[in-house]
């Protein structure tokens, strides 16, 4: 699927390293995604707590959902499983103008949700 390119976000170098050195994780010059590379199915709930407790800036939000989204990515049940996927859900909807790229990105690569993503058919 090609995400139109005012749509792009990346992120931000200062929000990588604010959420590491709140949830422990160790940034690297050398990381490409943070955002899977950090991906935790076990910290689910704790990185929901964070996002809904609010105080984070606007690339930290954008951030912790791309974690949080990957997560359910790496998780090994299905989402109907996952209680908090509804609350997610319910995030995403809240906050579309901010997660847009991340609905976009996991709604399925190169134009099919079939294509090996979890997620994907159910944002």
């Amino acid at each position: 699927m090609d995400i139109s390119e005012h749509l792009w976000r990346h992120p931000a170098v200062a929000a990588i390293h604010s959420l590491a050195a709140r949830f422990g994780f160790v940034p690297s010059s050398s990381m490409q995604d943070p955002e899977a590379q950090w991906a935790d199915p076990s910290r689910i709930d704790e990185f929901i707590a964070a996002y809904e407790a609010g105080g984070l800036s606007e690339d930290e939000r954008f951030l912790l959902m791309a974690i949080l989204l990957n997560s359910f990515e790496f998780a090994d049940r299905p989402l109907a499983d996952w209680p908090q996927w509804a609350r997610t859900l319910q995030l995403l909807d809240r906050d579309i103008a901010l997660h847009v790229h991340s609905v976009l990105y996991f709604a399925g690569p190169e134009g099919s949700a079939d294509e090996g993503w979890r997620i994907g058919r159910n944002l």
